[in-house]
């Protein structure tokens, strides 16, 4: 799978956070259309996240939320954007080095027009643990691998 670094939302993002909710580093303009119901055209659209550092807290309690939204605005506000996709609450236990996890976005809905990635970190903050992730058009036999490998 070839991956194209415009449609990537972060790489190696820190998620070394205490309780909140953080915008990945990139946003997707989709255009100035006032609301898109397929970004794909037709094709399905997968957003991949891959744990390039484990996660590691004070205890067992730290959570975590990877939420797709769009917004209005590139600064993507927490409160005030339309949520598309959640991981649901993800324990650090699920959260080691390596795990991959992709979904495909929804078909039929209102993208507003910036396109990005809201990490959640709940119940207690993150020691360490660093997430790339963007969207991809084809995430099968999809294999994280270091660079220039």
């Amino acid at each position: 799978m070839i991956l194209d670094e415009r449609l990537e939302f972060c790489e190696n993002y820190d998620l070394d956070q205490e309780i909140g909710t953080y915008l990945a580093t990139n946003q997707i303009d989709l255009g100035s259309a006032p609301t898109l119901q397929d970004i794909g055209n037709g094709q399905p659209v997968y957003l991949y996240a891959v744990v390039t550092e484990a996660f590691t807290d004070g205890g067992d309690s730290a959570t975590l939320d990877i939420r797709l939204v769009s917004d209005d605005s590139t600064s993507i506000h927490a409160t005030t954007s339309t949520i598309h996709l959640s991981s649901g609450t993800m324990l650090k236990a699920a959260l080691p080095l390596g795990a991959k996890f992709i979904w495909q976005l929804p078909v039929k809905a209102n993208y507003e027009r910036y396109l990005g990635i809201n990490f959640v970190v709940g119940t207690a903050g993150f020691d360490a643990g660093m997430i790339t992730a963007g969207l991809t058009l084809d995430p099968h036999g999809w294999v994280a691998l270091p660079d220039a490998l």
